[in-house]
């Protein structure tokens, strides 16, 4: 099954369909956005992860490195092919845009990613490629002909499989990130294996580009009508809120995801610049992004398979605590009147969380249904089919029915797991996600 016809049959990016499985389908013929998290990992995969621990101290290096290997597949995404041959396993793997190739036997392991050609030496390409190198842990950027790679090695004896999930993780995350990066720095390199991709059918790249630049320009509204120096906190909440929605709902690739990152360093910068000044910063880079041309934003809006997450997992507790201490924050904005700057508020708790924690599927699940109620015209679009909201009413029962779905489905790993629908509050939007945060806080997730 391909990941369009997942995510558009209403499995997450990481549901899978027999037992070698991260998460069990989804019922829901909701649509699921946001970036790939490798922290649903079955019984099988951990097993997998500690056979190929055993197998690395009795110094049966080639076991260890096929077992390793089979801890990171996710049948799921197809992610990760494995060849064993003997004493020798090679294997090919998916991150983002690139594909990471490579073997161990029982002298060496070693992993390459080719990023991007480059026909003619750059003194200036070579130089920036170099400053990368210098903060790498394990792997490095080299030139083989005219083609710009990277590379891990190590000795069998010293890979063991904690080390090699450290280094292949820092190698497919820099390839996939830096391959657009460069190309776009540099107009004499040109792409490089790119066959990884995959292409949003035309209607779903339309949408995902019109909602876009929709997010954008209603955000630019909402401004307009405050005072830049007194609501400049509100407004800080609008445009983080609009940073991390972006990246959940339209999950783009490339420059627009590093004008994101870009704009959430400028925020979060420890530096002498007011909260006003920031939010006009960061207001002249959305202006970036609505004047760059249409077809070269859409060059960013397509699909990836992933081996490696963005975000690092997290405790539950972790998630829940950033909420809670970001819902206080809603009172001041509900009590003067102020409710797109409330809803903006539940909205950046739950797109800031996709964007910055690595959390299980329940979770993960229940925050999509709240985020398909904050923007159910783009979902619909998208291919989603219960209608959760009509006419600015919430549908209590479809959306109760939705939750105990999610709930009876993750029963399988998570045989305690609670959630009380009829504490929900349906009278609005920020009333549901309030009174959803507090049911979610109280789920059993022990396994």
């Amino acid at each position: 099954m391909s990941l369009f016809k997942k995510i558009f049959s209403g499995q997450d990016a990481s549901a899978t369909v027999d037992n070698h499985t991260s998460v069990p389908i989804s019922k829901s013929s909701m649509v699921s956005f946001g970036r790939y998290t490798d922290i649903n990992k079955n019984k099988k995969q951990l097993e997998h992860w500690k056979n190929a621990n055993d197998r690395f101290k009795e110094k049966n290096y080639v076991d260890s490195y096929e077992e390793f290997l089979n801890y990171l597949r996710d049948d799921a995404v197809n992610n990760v092919t494995i060849t064993r041959t003997g004493d020798v396993v090679t294997f090919e793997l998916i991150q983002g845009s690139k594909i990471i190739r490579g073997k161990g036997d029982n002298q060496k392991f070693y992993a390459e990613a080719e990023i991007v050609v480059m026909d003619q030496s750059n003194i200036a390409v070579m130089r920036k490629l170099m400053s990368i190198n210098y903060v790498l842990r394990y792997s490095k950027f080299a030139l083989k002909d005219n083609v710009v790679m990277m590379k891990f090695s190590s000795h069998s004896i010293d890979a063991s499989p904690g080390k090699l999930y450290d280094a292949l993780k820092e190698l497919s995350k820099k390839a996939d990130q830096q391959d657009d990066l460069l190309v776009q720095e540099f107009g004499s390199l040109k792409e490089i294996n790119t066959e990884s991709i995959i292409q949003w059918p035309h209607a779903i790249q339309e949408a995902k580009y019109n909602y876009l630049v929709k997010m954008i320009n209603e955000v630019k509204e909402e401004i307009a009508k405050h005072d830049q120096s007194f609501m400049s906190g509100g407004i800080a909440y609008l445009l983080l809120n609009l940073t991390y929605e972006i990246d959940y709902l339209i999950v783009p690739q490339g420059e627009l995801t590093d004008a994101l990152e870009r704009i959430q360093q400028m925020f979060f910068a420890q530096n002498d610049k007011t909260t006003q000044e920031r939010n006009n910063d960061i207001l002249a880079e959305y202006d970036k992004i609505l004047n760059t041309p249409k077809e070269k934003v859409m060059e960013g809006i397509y699909q990836v398979n992933c081996t490696f997450a963005i975000a690092n997992p997290a405790a539950h507790k972790t998630v829940m605590d950033f909420m809670f201490q970001e819902r206080e924050k809603v009172g001041w904005y509900r009590d003067n009147n102020y409710p797109q700057m409330v809803e903006a508020i539940y909205s950046y708790m739950i797109s800031y969380a996709y964007f910055n924690y690595g959390m299980v599927y329940p979770v993960t699940r229940i925050l999509n249904l709240a985020m398909c109620v904050m923007n159910q015209e783009y979902y619909t679009q998208c291919g989603s089919s219960p209608v959760l909201i009509e006419n600015g009413a919430l549908k209590g029962s479809v959306i109760s029915k939705e939750i105990n779905d999610i709930i009876t489905d993750a029963r399988k790993d998570y045989a305690q797991i609670a959630f009380n629908t009829s504490a929900l509050n349906f009278t609005s939007i920020a009333n549901f996600v309030d009174s959803m945060l507090l049911e979610l806080d109280k789920m059993n997730l022990t396994k």
